[in-house]
């Protein structure tokens, strides 16, 4: 008798240099987990950017092998064969560069019924994927189960700077960590988008979006400020493009945490440090805004080099 299946979805550049870690820390994570006695895993993850040889497809590679599996690599529309195995690994293969694409990708060819949508640079602990999966499970009207985005935070000015928007609760999705329904998530996504998960999370409703706040995924802050940029302008991108082609959806975006919520958080330090932080936000988003006006976004998914290097303090 086939087993339920639950796909791990993860969309990956070629060039990712942390795959192998991510990947080592999501199979604990399954192991630990209720689902993993009644389920099968597909391990599917999307390799988007440059064809060929790569470190993440090594990596991928090696993962598969120590689990005494067999890698899949697959191109972008080729379609997925039923199996009986307890555990799968794809590599799923596009030149296309953009996290919606592989989003989409992922979506159109996962088995799974519930899906683990799930980034290839983050840490999170073993209980994490036990704890979404158990939450929507328990909730028949929810669509997606998100984790708490947190940070890791290197011993420099700059990073704590950075680290003061985590100590606020925000009551949005994930981008790095989070439980689907697959029937329940759009039929596709626009594969132009700038912030993807922003417009899943509009588009499925808060009213079937639960939040598990312990479950916990941490993030590599930007380490310079040119990082900083990189990695900024592609989400303030994010909101000007769906304030201009997606308004009808942009109206949904649910209240936020203002400046009350922040002050009975934050210490004077931290307050003032939100407030350089905010002054840099700015800054992003009027180059943003003024970058999508003159059609300025082919760059837009620059690697920002220090959010990868986790093994740097």
């Amino acid at each position: 008798m086939s087993l339920a299946c639950v796909t791990l979805a993860v969309p990956c550049r070629t060039d990712e240099p942390a795959l192998g870690r991510t990947l080592d820390a999501a199979w604990a994570s399954w192991q630990v987990a209720a689902q993993s006695a009644t389920h099968a895993l597909e391990v599917l993850v999307c390799l988007n950017g440059a064809t060929g040889e790569s470190r993440a497809l090594a990596e991928l590679r090696a993962f598969a092998a120590a689990r005494g599996v067999r890698l899949a690599e697959v191109q972008a529309d080729a379609r997925s064969e039923p199996t009986d195995a307890p555990l799968t690994v794809t590599a799923l293969c596009t030149p296309r560069a953009g996290k919606a694409i592989a989003w989409e990708l992922l979506r159109r060819r996962a088995r799974g019924a519930t899906m683990l949508f799930l980034d290839a640079d983050v840490l999170f602990p073993g209980n994490a994927f036990g704890l979404l999966l158990d939450t929507l499970a328990a909730r028949p009207d929810a669509i997606l189960a998100s984790a708490r985005t947190t940070c890791e935070v290197r011993s420099t000015a700059f990073e704590r700077v950075m680290a003061v928007p985590y100590r606020i609760d925000f009551p949005n999705l994930s981008p790095q960590l989070y439980a689907a329904r697959r029937d329940g998530l759009p039929a596709s996504m626009p594969q132009n988008l700038f912030d993807p998960e922003h417009w899943l999370e509009l588009m499925v409703g808060a009213e079937h979006m639960v939040r598990v706040p312990g479950a916990r995924v941490a993030i590599r802050l930007p380490g310079t400020l040119a990082d900083f940029f990189r990695q900024r302008i592609r989400i303030e991108m994010g909101k000007v493009q769906l304030a201009a082609e997606y308004p009808d959806v942009r109206r949904r975006t649910v209240p936020q945490p203002g400046l009350r919520a922040a002050m009975s958080t934050l210490s004077p330090v931290d307050l003032l440090r939100l407030a350089t932080y905010l002054a840099l936000r700015e800054t992003a988003h009027a180059i943003a805004w003024r970058r999508y006006r003159r059609g300025r976004t082919d760059d837009v998914w620059r690697q920002a080099g220090t959010t990868k290097r986790w093994d740097a303090v």
